[in-house]
């Protein structure tokens, strides 16, 4: 039973430090998010194109964890 509880929370470090840069990344890009009306399109698009990556390459992490 120990085991098992430790394995959770080792588990639940693992998860808090990959999501680390997640948030580090979110927090940066908050001044882009704020003056999105007034970015020009070619801009915009690079901005999406990041977040597109973003999510692909969180999608990809969340499926290898629940294996």
């Amino acid at each position: 039973m120990l085991l098992t509880q430790s394995h959770r929370w080792q588990r639940a470090v693992i998860v808090a430090l990959l999501t680390l840069p997640l948030l580090l990344i979110v927090i940066l890009s908050l001044p882009v998010w704020t003056f999105w009306p007034w970015l020009k399109q070619e801009r915009r698009t690079d901005v999406l194109k990041l977040a597109e990556k973003l999510t692909d390459t969180l999608k990809t992490l969340m499926s290898t964890l629940d294996k």
